[in-house]
């Protein structure tokens, strides 16, 4: 539990800015994001699933503190669009972290 409370802590306050180069699926159908060195970037607070159209090329944002992650998919201009807001899913609330 306590290793659960300080990643969950780590990311609200944490930003990301990154395209997705792969992608694995758990046996649970979550994903698994990899940034373009090939970092994986797991989540606590936020849950993606392989049935919800998250593909490489798909761009991931959440500002530091911010409440929401965003994904962006590039439209038929090569333009970065919103495609997905996700609200956090986690065991710990957000406002515990980040007024």
């Amino acid at each position: 539990m306590i290793n659960t409370f300080i990643h969950c802590k780590k990311e609200f306050i944490s930003g990301y800015d990154f395209v997705i180069k792969n992608i694995s699926i758990t046996p649970t159908k979550k994903l698994k994001l990899y940034d373009i060195d090939g970092k994986k970037v797991s989540f606590w607070n936020y849950s993606i699933m392989a049935d919800e159209g998250v593909s490489i090329g798909d761009s991931v944002y959440k500002a530091p503190c911010a409440k929401f992650l965003y994904i962006y998919k590039k439209n038929g201009k090569g333009e970065y669009k919103e495609y997905q807001k996700l609200a956090p899913s986690g065991l710990f609330p957000y406002n515990w972290f980040c007024k």
